[in-house]
């Protein structure tokens, strides 16, 4: 596991699953981040949920999690619940959704293997997805985990900024696969992104 910082140093972060490409934008304009596991754990958040393209338009993937502590719970404490099969769900959402795009027959079978780790603890699940998306995008960035709890400064603070249900942000238009039915839906996981543009999305992000 990566060494623990001091926040001061770098910006902070939220967990997510399968994080958001304005998530994404963010982290790629840093060296280090560090991952807040001390900030109150949020329900209905991007910390257990991404959102990707199907043939009717997006759709929410959640991951089933446990609070310890009710409302009360911070994020480290954040356990996944196993009495469901939400792993084969979103594992088979995913497939259905992107089994033609250019970069599936790449992609699909390690996104599998990152959705059925045996990872208990949330942040800890997310962990190893974001280094392998770094990883996949080519992006050398060291990550961390806080220490202690830090409160945001203002609302340009990322865990407040990128913590929206809607992005009001402008995308530069791809081709995403249902394009020939669907119009262009921006901001979402950036599994669509990678599916879709694969090596280019490195670019995509940057630029």
């Amino acid at each position: 596991m990566e060494s623990i910082i001091h926040q001061n140093q770098v910006m902070l972060y939220s967990t997510n699953y399968f994080g958001t490409i304005p998530y994404f934008q963010a982290i790629a304009k840093h060296k280090k981040i560090v991952i807040d596991l001390h900030e109150l754990y949020k329900k209905q958040s991007w910390r257990n949920r991404t959102q990707i393209l199907e043939s009717s338009g997006p759709l929410h993937l959640s991951v089933p999690v446990i609070r310890p502590n009710g409302s009360l719970s911070i994020v480290k404490e954040i356990e996944i619940c196993h009495k469901t099969d939400w792993r084969k769900d979103h594992w088979m959402a995913i497939k259905s959704s992107y089994t033609h795009a250019p970069f599936f027959f790449y992609y699909g079978e390690q996104v599998k293997e990152l959705i059925y780790q045996e990872e208990t603890v949330l942040y800890q699940f997310n962990h190893t997805l974001l280094k392998k998306i770094l990883h996949w995008l080519d992006l050398d960035i060291e990550i961390a985990f806080s220490e202690e709890y830090s409160s945001p400064l203002n609302k340009e603070d990322f865990r407040i900024a990128l913590d929206k249900k809607v992005y009001s942000l402008e995308q530069t238009p791809y081709i995403q696969v249902f394009s020939d039915k669907l119009p262009f839906y921006p901001n979402l996981s950036i599994l669509d992104l990678l599916m879709n543009e694969g090596p280019l999305s490195r670019r995509y992000l940057i630029s």
